[in-house]
């Protein structure tokens, strides 16, 4: 007998200490999460999971905290070009994504996740599969943005635009909206431009930078970025913009990268002098990305497809493959047929 409740205390004893010892490393993982210590958030959520004790909310959490902790050391590996690393993460926070959408259905955070990891690994249906689950459990201008993204890089380009423009509906409804009209505007310009559809792009980035006139005017960097996007659309689509180039240009430092694209367009600096050379290596190649991209897109308005082709390929080496200079790159050079 009193072996046998010996026993019992012991199992009893082991299925506490078990417990606790998961619910520890849950929450050892969120303040890792919290401090921004990565590795140590995925080992101990993995611990956490595995003790196999979690509760059904604390087990929703948990993976989607370990999938949101791949993806951000999907990018650290993206940044040093470790691309297959950089997939492989992905894959396991999409892994996660969908444990987690087994304990809570309708979680829309959680699809919108998935969504942007499927999108990351360039599975552009899965995400706009993803995004239509979400956006039927909610409306969300921000949503419809991220759909239409995913819808630009897959080469859908009029679903894209009939997205940006309900998310510019949208967001003028929805008091709450994160997103501004200015960053609409110019994300269906980049759109608009990918498509060759450059006189409306060119009318998007006016309108965005008008709308920014004074909600970005602290942004050193969102102004010149914007009026050389202009700029281009404008060349792009045979339209004569010399005034509006000069006006630009005269509201902005040109001796500062950026702003050394402007004074570029007019002549004023050459190609090797628009960017300065920077000992931080991610400044470095997006510097060289911006030169790379506008430089090409400057070629091509003047029908020197030769210097394009150079600039388009140095682009495509330079920028990072999740921004809109690398996808708008690679169209560039399919339509010159490289």
């Amino acid at each position: 007998m009193i072996k046998a409740v010996l026993a019992a205390m012991c199992f009893a004893l082991l299925t506490v200490t078990a417990r606790a010892g998961g619910i520890d490393d849950f929450n050892a993982a969120n303040e890792a999460a919290k401090k921004g210590q990565i590795e140590d958030a995925i080992r101990l959520f993995t611990q956490a999971l595995g003790a196999g004790d979690l509760s059904p909310a604390d087990q929703l959490t948990a993976h989607k905290e370990r999938g949101s902790e791949y993806i951000s050391s999907s990018l650290i590996a993206d940044t040093f070009e470790r691309l297959d690393q950089a997939r492989s993460l992905r894959e396991k926070a999409i892994a996660d994504f969908s444990d987690a959408l087994k304990v809570k259905t309708d979680d829309t955070a959680t699809y919108v996740a998935r969504a942007q990891a499927y999108d990351l690994n360039g599975q552009y249906d899965a995400a706009i599969a993803d995004f239509d689950a979400a956006l039927k459990i909610k409306e969300s201008p921000v949503t419809l943005i991220q759909r239409a993204n995913s819808k630009t890089a897959k080469g859908d380009y009029d679903g894209a635009i009939a997205d940006f423009n309900a998310a510019l509906a949208l967001a003028g409804k929805d008091k709450d909206a994160s997103i501004e009209p200015v960053d609409i505007y110019g994300a269906r310009g980049y759109a608009q431009f990918i498509a060759a559809r450059y006189a409306a792009a060119a009318a998007d980035f006016a309108a965005a930078l008008g709308a920014g006139a004074t909600t970005r005017k602290g942004d050193v960097l969102w102004f010149p970025y914007h009026a050389a996007w202009l700029h281009i659309a404008r060349a792009r689509a045979g339209e004569n913009d010399a005034d509006e180039l000069a006006r630009n240009a005269g509201v902005t430092d040109v001796k500062q990268w950026p702003g050394t694209l402007l004074a570029y367009f007019l002549g004023q600096t050459k190609i090797e002098d628009m960017a300065p050379a920077s000992s931080h290596g991610g400044v470095g190649h997006a510097r060289e990305c911006g030169v790379a991209f506008f430089t090409a897109e400057d070629a091509l308005a003047k029908k020197d497809n030769g210097t394009a082709s150079q600039q388009l390929t140095r682009a495509r080496a330079a920028c990072n493959v999740h921004t809109i200079y690398y996808l708008a790159a690679g169209v560039e050079l399919k339509r010159l047929g490289k």
